[in-house]
């Protein structure tokens, strides 16, 4: 049987080179807040579900989000598109409950087994990526963290859960050929390198008993931008991901006045800053998140950052999962009808809250704190202090934005939202669809 290989710094597949591009699909198997418009983590929006529709109906919600969010028309599409390499983030609540350690939920088992069908079906590999922990393992809401403190890295017995989880995985999964590897882990943040590595070093020989064959993926601190601290691990089959959001990390690059060209170099630099890696380790580096959202700008603008960076990309020959395939109109190819039940809550919501919004709540309320009680403040103190800050925030946005809306509408209408993110009730944006044929099959419009 075939798999994904590691040969120095490429990927292999039945002995040749193969290049790996396409999505991450996000918010399918771990809620993400600004992904699907509504406010907190994905453990609190599911209190927030079940205290609106009570617990039976919260589970037929779910149950109904995860069976019609990827199915088969999402692959024709992807396929369609040249993508032959998917991102899948899952938390790890699809296979365990905190309440009833030692068992793993059928039903996560099951979500990846039709996953792997579909995909071989569609020759698209799939790479699995561990979300979110117990515990968390950064502080942001995306690691399913409704405190703001990574708890993850303060728990070895949180660590050992983890490689243990990994480990029922590989078992089930060791002859998958669709498999490209294991993604152990998303985005860890204020770790420390000794705690990171001593994790990588249990999850790696713990996989490695039960399945030699499938690539492990490691990323780096820092939300996955910093690898000065990460050992070589003597594994014959490993690949490194950075996650790059320029934008982010340098709003300046939004400036309308400054010009494209500048900006591409700026982009640029950045990129062959984080790739440098490859000269360290020698093996298969890629990226494996970027993307900009609606907060960048119109949808012209936002195409033409993305179109610099994959050009940056391809231009160095890396392989590379754009964020995201589905979303609620913020940065995917595919979302659910303007016009959508979904849509309308979502613009409902907007009113009083988007990523944005609690940024800058929390940064109102940390200045007041600085002015009046705590004047030696430093940014760092700011830095940590904003997400334990806006996970306060969490429980108001959970009582008075989503409930009320929640309990607003009639419990059979509320069961039926999930439906519009079905592949047949959604909505393709045509650009971001040409732009991917254009890359990947040289198709043009």
């Amino acid at each position: 049987m075939n798999y994904i290989e590691v040969r120095n710094e490429q990927f292999y597949y039945m002995g040749k080179p193969i290049r790996l591009r396409g999505f991450g699909v996000g918010s399918w198997l771990n809620l993400e807040h600004f992904m699907i418009g509504i406010p907190t983590s994905d453990e609190m929006i599911r209190k927030a579900l079940e205290s609106s529709l009570g617990k039976g109906r919260k589970d037929t919600f779910i149950e109904k989000f995860q069976k019609g969010f990827f199915g088969e028309e999402d692959c024709k599409l992807l396929k369609e598109c040249g993508v032959n390499f998917i991102r899948v983030p899952f938390n790890y609540r699809l296979f365990i409950d905190d309440n009833q350690l030692g068992e793993y939920k059928e039903n996560g088992f099951a979500c990846f087994d039709r996953l792997f069908a579909l995909c071989r079906k569609y020759e698209i590999f799939v790479m699995i990526d561990l979300h979110t922990t117990p515990g968390s393992q950064n502080p942001d809401w995306h690691s399913d963290n409704s405190y703001g403190v990574p708890l993850f890295w303060k728990y070895q017995i949180f660590r050992k859960q983890i490689t243990k989880l990994w480990m029922a995985i590989a078992a089930r999964y060791r002859e998958e050929p669709i498999l490209m590897g294991y993604d152990l882990i998303n985005e860890p943040a204020m770790a420390g390198w000794s705690l990171i590595n001593e994790f990588y070093h249990d999850t790696i020989a713990g996989i490695r008993s039960v399945d030699e064959r499938h690539i492990i993926v490691l990323e780096g601190d820092q939300f996955s931008m910093d690898f000065t601290g990460l050992e070589h691990f003597k594994d014959d089959k490993i690949a490194i991901s950075f996650h790059y959001y320029p934008t982010v990390w340098h709003p300046d690059l939004l400036d309308r006045s400054m010009d494209r060209k500048v900006r591409k170099e700026k982009i640029a630099d950045g990129l062959d800053r984080l790739l440098a890696v490859r000269e360290r380790y020698h093996c298969p580096v890629f990226c494996g998140e970027f993307g900009y959202g609606a907060d960048c700008g119109e949808l012209a603008y936002t195409m033409g950052l993305l179109e610099d960076t994959v050009s940056l990309l391809e231009d160095r020959k890396v392989d590379w999962l754009l964020w995201c395939y589905k979303d609620a109109h913020f940065m995917s190819m595919v979302s659910p009808k303007w016009e959508s039940d979904w849509m309308k809550l979502v613009s409902d919501i907007g009113r009083e809250w988007s990523q944005d919004m609690e940024k800058e709540q929390a940064k109102k309320i940390l200045d007041l704190v600085k002015e009046k009680y705590f004047t030696k403040m430093t940014e760092e103190n700011r830095y940590l202090l904003q997400f334990r800050l806006r996970a306060c925030l969490y429980l108001l946005q959970k009582e008075y934005i989503i409930e009320p809306r929640l309990q607003g509408i009639s419990k059979d209408k509320a069961l039926m939202l999930p439906e519009d993110f079905q592949f047949e009730n959604c909505e393709v944006n045509e650009q971001y669809k040409d732009f991917m044929k254009k890359v990947l099959l040289g198709q043009e419009e």
